[in-house]
């Protein structure tokens, strides 16, 4: 009988101490349980046969028959074995297994190793944790006769890491589709091993991009891309990406294309003169250092930031990585390394110009010294500055904006004095005062101080706030999950005045300053739509002048109780200013700014802006965004952007699961000021045993360029969840 077995070996192990400590001197015994237990003392074996198992270290070993070595834990197994460990499952009719070593030999095996299957041959141990198999199989289907599979000539296995292939066969049932020298498949489920995308587009004619990504080691992966496009050309690259333990990460990227059509349409009538050997070059990098200063370390308080940015012209993110382009423009490059302590931040800034067609404000470098709000010993006074030194360069590339001009070492240094109090007990009343300074090294012709300018400000200013509340804590309601209301009402306002510096805006080289767009009406756009009145927050120094504005609002917000905490289902602010002495074509108010968050669940938001000029009763700008959400069965959101006498953007992205396996996806933009329907995408996304494939189509309307249509038809691995439609940093979903 089974239990007989097992009381046999425990019974040996614990009342022969001789034995015992043999059988592992350092902790508890290996376990055995079979139909039949005999045992030869004098080789230190135990053998087992009917349904034998093995336990030991946490791995557990099955077979029809075992034989088991106390001294060196050295199993030999027979006949349906199955070894589980670590969460890996190896299937084989006969097996060598060391518990104490780990290593493991096998002629033929069958393994799971999460989320992977593996089939070989003469599987053994060639590392500390590492194996080789020879003529492998793998595949992420679980069926008898899986629908895919891997097949390589020889395979190494790191476990909780990686699985390298070598002379792949990638089958479709029988059916050989593709050869790959080498793949490298992730046993973490964060890598997208292969993928392959098929399609036909208007600006690239039929292409099939291609991209493989390689886990290099536990924290590097090297991704290459080879792309093919019947209009453009070939294109081909590679991404590195890698950590450095909790501290560092980063990622190298580069990619070049022979591209056939560099120019269309709308590039020739910008009179725009593109090469055909196009590339992009990028170093994005991140650290977390120690002071230098401290030499016991630990603190991690420095942090280092790059990102370098070398093109080969302005439109090769725009035609071949349209993602990136959509999230940035004109990519720059900057170096920046920030100490942080308490109360103080200092940091060394370097951003050069790499690029020669984009304007850029160059910094060779810059370093920053700021002293946050910090109180004077015992005294209610409280004290903040910022300082800052280096050599700028405005560079104008190919744009003919006139602020970009001049180059000088700019030294600034702003110091600030204010002292908080509370008046009645409910009016917060904050006076300021400060003082400040910026010297330029060269000066523009309009500057009356020859070669070199400086010029000295000082400001008054006083910020005051109160809040009225008031509950109804028996307002309930638990379908919309109201436990309760409370209203808070914040009214502010914000007083600032600054005589005219020694030297005007006018009279300085404009380095940090305000800068506008020109709309399709004609009219100037601020890029900074308002900016703070308080200093050091207003940063575009250059840009400082006169002034004497209060600004004045109302902040509300409408809280219920969920969950023990606040939940804000409505917040409103507005606000707008006030000038007291105003400039040449100012009105005494500046426009109306407004914002509501609408939150009333969880799955459902709204989130409005608007800009409202009182003097001229106009609207000037009003964007939206809501979304609802109904869990994972549907989604729908809905957007605007107003800009007067320019665009007037309509915006709607929605899914919807048609069945267990399938979901529809769509997303429009329509431009209702001229009736442009901008951009108009659909892709449909089944989830089949083992692949999440799409199919894709999208039509692009571009007032200066040609038209962009795109069908496309992509297929990524079920097991491995995050891999998208994005090829080499190639949004293909957006049709490119």
């Amino acid at each position: 009988m089974r239990w007989l077995g097992t009381f046999l070996l425990l019974f040996v192990v614990a009342v022969c101490p001789a034995m015992a400590a043999e059988a592992d001197p350092r902790g508890a015994p290996a376990i055995i349980d079979a139909k039949r237990l005999t045992f030869e003392k004098d080789r230190n074996l135990a053998i087992g046969e009917g349904d034998v198992v093995v336990q030991y270290k946490g791995a557990v070993l099955r077979a029809d028959r075992i034989q088991f070595n106390n001294a060196t834990k050295q199993a030999e197994a027979e006949g349906n074995v199955r070894l589980n460990r670590d969460g890996q499952e190896w299937v084989a009719p006969a097996l060598e297994y060391n518990f104490e070593t780990r290593a493991m030999r096998m002629t033929e095996v069958r393994g799971f190793v999460d989320p992977v299957v593996v089939r070989g041959y003469d599987l053994k141990m060639s590392g500390s944790n590492q194996y080789a198999v020879a003529r492998a199989t793998v595949t992420t289907c679980d069926a008898e006769h899986p629908h895919y599979r891997l097949e390589a000539t020889r395979s190494e296995i790191y476990p909780d890491d990686r699985v390298m292939l070598y002379n792949v066969t990638l089958r479709l049932g029988d059916v050989p589709v593709f050869w790959f020298p080498v793949m490298a498949l992730s046993l973490q489920g964060d890598l997208q091993p292969v993928a392959v995308t098929v399609g036909n587009s208007s600006r690239w004619g039929f292409f099939i991009l291609t991209s493989m990504t390689f886990p290099l080691a536990k924290d590097v992966e090297l991704t290459a891309h080879l792309d093919g496009r019947t209009e453009r050309g070939v294109g081909t690259g590679a991404d590195l990406k890698y950590r450095i333990g909790e501290t560092g990460k980063g990622m190298l990227r580069g990619y070049y294309a022979s591209d056939a059509k560099p120019e269309d349409r709308g590039d020739r009538l910008e009179g725009k003169d593109l090469p055909e050997n196009r590339y992009r070059g990028q170093w994005q990098h991140w650290q977390a250092l120690d002071s230098p200063w401290n030499p016991a370390g630990g603190d991690k308080d420095v942090e280092l930031k790059l990102d370098v940015n070398k093109l080969s012209d302005p439109d090769i993110i725009d035609d071949f990585f349209a993602g990136e382009f959509r999230r940035e423009v004109e990519p720059q490059s900057v170096l920046d390394v920030t100490k942080r302590g308490e109360n103080y931040s200092l940091s060394v800034q370097a951003r050069p110009q790499l690029n020669e067609f984009f304007a850029e404000v160059e910094r060779l470098p810059e370093v920053t010294w700021s002293v946050n709000r910090t109180r004077l010993g015992p005294v209610p006074i409280y004290y903040e500055q910022d300082t800052r030194a280096g050599y700028l360069n405005n560079d104008a590339g190919d744009t003919a904006d006139p602020l970009f001009t001049g180059h000088a070492v700019r030294l600034h240094t702003y110091h600030q004095l204010s002292v908080p109090s509370q008046w009645f007990g409910w009016l917060t009343v904050i006076p300021r005062a400060g003082m400040g300074g910026t010297f330029y090294s060269d000066a523009p012709a309009a500057s009356m101080d020859g070669d070199r300018t400086q010029r000295a400000f000082h400001l008054l200013g006083v910020e005051t706030s109160f809040k009225l509340s008031r509950t109804w804590p028996g307002v309930q309601n638990q379908r919309l999950q109201i436990d309760g209301l409370r209203h808070i009402a914040q009214p502010f306002a914000n007083y600032q005045w600054v005589p005219r510096p020694d030297n005007g805006a006018d009279e300085v080289h404009q380095f940090d300053t305000v800068r506008q767009v020109t709309l399709g009406g004609g009219d100037l756009l601020s890029l900074t739509r308002y900016s703070p009145l308080d200093f050091p927050a207003f940063n575009t120094i250059d840009a400082i002048d006169k002034q004497n504005v209060l600004r004045f609002g109302l902040r509300q917000k409408l809280q219920t109780r969920r969950d023990g905490q606040s939940w804000d289902l409505l917040e409103v602010e507005g606000w707008t200013d006030w000038r007291a002495e105003k400039e040449d074509g100012q009105h005494d108010f500046s426009d109306v700014y407004g914002t509501v968050r609408v939150r009333p669940k969880r799955w459902l938001t709204v989130d409005t802006f608007g800009r409202y000029d009182v003097p001229e009763g106009l609207l000037r700008e009003f964007n939206t965004a809501a979304r609802v959400s109904g869990g994972d069965r549907w989604a729908v959101g809905v957007g605007s952007r107003y800009l007067r006498d320019d665009s007037n953007l309509v915006t709607l992205d929605a899914a919807c699961r048609l069945h267990r396996r399938w979901v529809l996806q769509t997303y429009q933009r329509m431009d209702m000021e001229d009736g442009t329907w901008e951009s108009q995408e659909y892709v449909l996304r089944q989830e089949t045993h083992d692949w999440l494939i799409s199919y894709g189509v999208r039509h692009r309307s571009q007032r200066v360029k040609e038209d962009e249509v795109a069908v496309f038809f992509a297929v990524t691995l079920k097991a491995f969840p995050n891999l998208g439609l994005s090829m080499g940093g190639q949004d293909i979903a957006s049709g490119d």
